[in-house]
């Protein structure tokens, strides 16, 4: 008994597969995976990169034919999308579901004379993936030189640059306070502040804790007495000082 239900499980499994290889592509479904308020990628932008091409549309054509890695490389092309992934069921439908990255801060273009820079969203691993012609991601602004011909941000060096970024993010207070950062060539930054007229020198991006504790205290207690247009600058890059002019 037990000898006939395994080859009966072989046998359905055979003849499964033999219907799959067989099965053809009936219709593409696209699904995104975003953390994102609005979506970068559209659904239609990953349709015209699979079927755009007539002789490489995979509707209509055996699953034995298709090429689901080939398929999965092509999404990967577009560098809003950080993972993709194509299956098929025995309905004949294909599935890709894509993920889409998610920008930590938007890199504003130098203007330079060739215009051979252009402006492009930053996400955690360093990563440059230029912008979404759908919709544009609020998120932290950053300048300067330090950015001038550089393709992404994963080397060492700017692995604080990329920390400070997160640590913005992740705080609330100074998510709403601080829009934008000017890093410049050395690595030292000023912060642009949301309110006040004011900008804030913060010098390289170590010891962020104990330099973003100074200017919460300068926030909370001195600039509602004096004033948030009174100073012009504010400097925290020494250690134990808050310098203001």
């Amino acid at each position: 008994m037990l000898i006939v239900s395994v080859v009966a499980v072989a046998v359905a499994i055979f003849g499964a597969n033999l219907i799959h290889s067989k099965q053809k592509c009936k219709e593409i479904k696209v699904v995104i995976e975003s953390e994102n308020k609005n979506l970068l990628v559209k659904e239609y932008d990953v349709q015209n990169v699979v079927t755009g091409i007539p002789s490489e549309d995979p509707q209509g054509k055996p699953f034995s034919r298709i090429n689901l890695k080939a398929i999965e490389r092509k999404v990967l092309a577009n560098p809003l999308i950080k993972s993709c992934q194509a299956h098929q069921d025995l309905s004949g439908q294909m599935t890709i579901t894509v993920q889409e990255h998610t920008p930590i801060a938007r890199i504003l273009s130098s203007k330079s004379p060739n215009h051979t820079q252009y402006d492009s969203y930053l996400v955690e691993d360093g990563s440059m993936i230029g912008l979404s012609p759908h919709h544009t991601e609020r998120v932290l602004l950053i300048s300067g030189g330090y950015f001038t011909g550089k393709k992404s941000l994963k080397d060492a060096q700017s692995k604080s640059i990329i920390e400070l970024i997160k640590f913005i993010r992740d705080d609330e207070f100074w998510k709403s306070q601080i829009t934008q950062l000017i890093v410049e060539k050395d690595g030292g930054v000023t912060l642009i502040p949301e309110f006040g007229s004011h900008f804030i020198e913060l010098g390289l991006a170590m010891d962020l804790e104990a330099k973003f504790k100074k200017i919460k205290i300068l926030y909370k207690e001195i600039l509602p007495v004096k004033g948030w247009d009174f100073y012009k600058k504010i400097s925290v890059k020494y250690k134990n000082q808050i310098v203001c002019e």
